[in-house]
């Protein structure tokens, strides 16, 4: 079985596990209210990729009532489950790969940590895709954890399954956003507890396209 498939059937299976893990994680929050503030417009369009549950859905939604989010996600069981916990957004089944579907009109992208499941190649398309979906003025925001690229590999739950995670390197990362157009982004640095890796840090980007870009 290849990384990729193996990894969206880990994600449809683990669905209902990870809204018990993700749904009322409040740990990003800060990073999430951030986003809301460089987003002006109340009644902003709002696209959230690889949405899972719904757990960023809710809270923009409980934090800003007048966005219109649409989500995707290539997991079913995800999308059910995001449209159940969140009955005034839209969402549909779609890998993040395929931005090319959609149509150009977006406030604001979040793609919460999508990338760890997407190689350098595949993050940089879907820097530039979003570029090309958002609005001028929009806001990309990206979550990912630092790390060598060559040290990328399977990671197994207790039950055994597996996703096949991807570090990404910040400067790259950064340099792709602005290679794409984007504006310096804003880094964020959220410490995530994990009692067997102390200091574990995952990094956030806010990234706006700019009021004069086309």
């Amino acid at each position: 079985m290849n990384p990729e498939k193996e990894t969206f059937e880990t994600w449809n299976k683990m669905a209902a596990l990870y809204q018990e893990k993700f749904m009322e994680q409040e740990l990003y929050n800060d990073s999430y209210r951030a986003f809301c503030d460089a987003v002006k417009k109340p009644d902003a369009r709002i696209l959230d990729l690889a949405c899972g549950p719904g757990n960023i859905t809710r809270y923009l939604l409980q934090r800003r009532p007048g966005y219109r989010v649409e989500g995707i996600d290539i997991a079913p069981n995800m999308v059910t489950l995001a449209q159940e916990n969140n009955p005034a957004a839209r969402f549909s089944v779609m890998d993040c790969r395929d931005l090319y579907r959609l149509e150009a009109g977006y406030d604001g992208i979040i793609c919460g940590f999508a990338l760890p499941y997407l190689s350098e190649q595949e993050c940089g398309k879907l820097i530039s895709d979003a570029y090309r979906l958002l609005q001028p003025q929009g806001v990309l925001y990206l979550s990912f954890v630092e790390g060598d690229p060559a040290a990328s590999g399977y990671k197994s739950s207790s039950s055994g399954d597996r996703v096949y995670f991807n570090f990404h390197d910040l400067k790259l990362v950064t340099r792709q956003l602005l290679q794409a157009g984007f504006e310096t982004p804003a880094l964020l640095k959220v410490p995530y507890p994990r009692p067997e890796a102390p200091g574990e840090m995952h990094t956030v980007l806010i990234a706006g396209k700019g009021s004069t870009a086309g």
